[in-house]
């Protein structure tokens, strides 16, 4: 299949769009993929230097917090009370010296919420807690003591090791507390405020982008005073250090750079570069218009108009240029000498089909009368009476019909079929009751054009070359319609030779040159002349004993 090809039009505005509107879009493109480089290498080196000092801030932070726990057991003041309690078993002295120590310790530090001392054995009493200040002491202690069981349950496991905890948002930094014979007997834990160890990773973007992981916990910062318990991310930039022996790493999303969202005024750089263009991409568009597109539209509907039927079609249109007047003037001047020379061609074509036509009704004249002559003679010679006078009557209709006095090469069906039905009259009275004739006609179709005689020249044929010889028998008439086709035929019995079909073959092969020869030929012949490709006649067996003529032609316009 063949590629269909684009307007003219089509293809200059293309044309305009590549040369003028691309090199901008490619120009704005490119600016845009430099700058979106240039942009995201500068985001990338500002993330850099703004986590490499959130994280150290915070590992300063932890390892002041990891100091502060160790002091605890380094200074011995909780483990000497502890003793004393072993020696006394007064649990009232023991929370006063605790608690006395706690408050001095931690009560003026803002990096607690709270730090309390829980004792591993029940028979021990002596819990002691203090808040950092600000906070709501009856608050923290009910969130302390609901995770004082989980934190005791890991720490039992952790010698004395720290351990940091993350539970329901809080997050605690644990060590055990050991006697002089390394036996654990107590916690120390500190409740972390979050905004004093994590607040510089608010400056990293978005909570949920940053992620911290302390050990093996992860966890983001909410921005204020709570943290949140997160999957471990491996997309995005990270940062590791470690505080007094704890792993640090902070992980912080990449952002995704748009060029339009975050550099605005380059959008309005595009745009205010293509309405600069615009007026001149439609200002060249009118003048094409003007002078090449509406010219040849012009002349492709005068090209369709001479098509249609219209010879001698003028343009009457002012050409906008030289060229396209010179093409019109052209043109006209070809389609009145077409007019010319189709009217001259069709006149001389028409002369010379009524002249053949003529010719070929004439040559059934000689032939009919004789033999019609010859049935009367026989007739007369016999005896006298009315069926004389109906075979003359009918003789007389074939006369009429014979001799065209009115000079018409086409009769309505109904017409035909009154010719037809004279000279079916004459043969029945030749052949006897032993010739049966059937009609199978469309009514509706009487009134179609049909040439004159078609029919009379087949049903001679079959009379002649095989009823006659039989003796009689049956001959069929039908005319019905097959699409825009108006189909006649004449079936009889009968049945062909070799000879039989090579000589009819012969007669429809020869059809474009007048002879002296009646039916078949004849018959071929007028319809090319009428009809050109469009009329056939065919005949042929049909295989149960008969042999069918069927004549085609063009009855109905398209759409009838």
């Amino acid at each position: 299949m063949r590629k269909p090809k684009i307007s003219l039009r089509t293809g200059l505005a293309t044309t305009i769009l590549l040369c003028w509107l691309a090199p901008i879009l490619l120009l704005v493109t490119l600016s845009g993929i430099l700058l979106g480089n240039s942009y995201r290498r500068s985001a990338r080196q500002e993330v850099d230097d703004a986590a490499q000092y959130a994280v150290s801030q915070v590992r300063t932070a932890l390892t002041s917090a990891i100091s502060d726990s160790k002091s605890v057991s380094y200074d011995g003041m909780i483990r000497s009370a502890y003793r004393s309690y072993r020696e006394s078993a007064n649990n009232v002295n023991l929370y006063r010296n605790v608690n006395d120590y706690l408050k001095e310790r931690f009560s003026r530090s803002g990096n607690y919420q709270a730090v309390f001392v829980v004792f591993w054995y029940e028979q021990v009493n002596a819990d002691a807690y203090v808040f950092g200040a600000g906070e709501n002491g009856l608050n923290m202690m009910q969130r302390c003591q609901a995770a004082t069981p989980g934190i005791l349950e890991i720490m039992r496991e952790a010698d004395t090791q720290i351990r940091f905890i993350l539970t329901d948002g809080d997050l605690y930094l644990a060590r055990n507390l050991v006697d002089s014979h390394f036996e654990p007997y107590a916690s120390i834990v500190q409740l972390l405020k979050p905004s004093a160890f994590f607040s510089p990773l608010s400056a990293l973007g978005e909570p949920e982008d940053v992620q911290l992981q302390l050990d093996t916990l992860c966890f983001c910062f909410d921005g204020e005073d709570g943290v949140a318990e997160t999957a471990e991310r491996e997309a995005g930039y990270r940062y590791e250090m470690e505080a007094d022996g704890h792993g640090l790493c902070l992980r912080v999303a990449e952002k995704e750079y748009k060029v339009w969202r975050e550099n605005p005024w380059l959008g309005w750089i595009t745009a205010g570069a293509a309405l600069m263009v615009l007026p001149l991409l439609w200002l060249l568009i009118l003048l094409f218009r003007r002078h090449v597109s509406k010219p040849v539209e012009t002349l492709v509907e005068a090209n369709l108009k001479v098509q249609a039927g219209e010879r001698g079609f003028e343009i009457t249109e002012h050409a906008p240029n030289t060229e396209f007047e010179k093409l019109f003037e052209h043109f006209n001047n070809m389609s009145a000498e077409m007019k010319t020379q189709f009217e001259r061609s069709y006149l001389e074509q028409q002369a010379s089909q009524r002249a053949q036509i003529k010719a070929l009704q004439s040559q059934i004249n000689p032939h009919f009368l004789n033999n019609t002559l010859e049935v009367i003679n026989w007739e007369a010679r016999l005896a006298g009476n009315d069926r004389v006078g109906a075979m003359i009557e009918a003789l007389s209709t074939m006369l009429d019909a014979a001799l065209d006095r009115d000079g018409r090469t086409q009769i309505t069906l109904r017409e035909e079929l009154v010719y037809m039905d004279a000279y079916l009259y004459i043969i029945r009275e030749r052949l006897g009751e032993s010739f049966c004739v059937h009609k199978e006609i469309d009514e509706s179709l009487l009134g179609r054009p049909v040439p004159r005689l078609i029919l009379q020249p087949i049903a001679e044929n079959a009379v002649e070359h095989d009823l006659t010889r039989r003796g009689g028998g049956n001959l069929w008439l039908r005319a019905y319609r097959q699409e825009r086709l108006l189909v006649l035929e004449v079936e009889h019995d009968g049945q062909m030779t070799e000879e039989d079909r090579a000589k009819i073959a012969e007669q429809l092969a020869n059809r474009d040159e007048v002879t002296g020869s009646v039916g078949v030929r004849n018959v071929s012949q007028r319809l090319w002349l009428i009809y050109g490709e469009r009329g056939t006649l065919s005949l042929d067996e049909t295989g149960h004993g008969t042999i069918l003529a069927r004549v085609c032609f063009p009855a109905w316009k398209e759409g009838e």
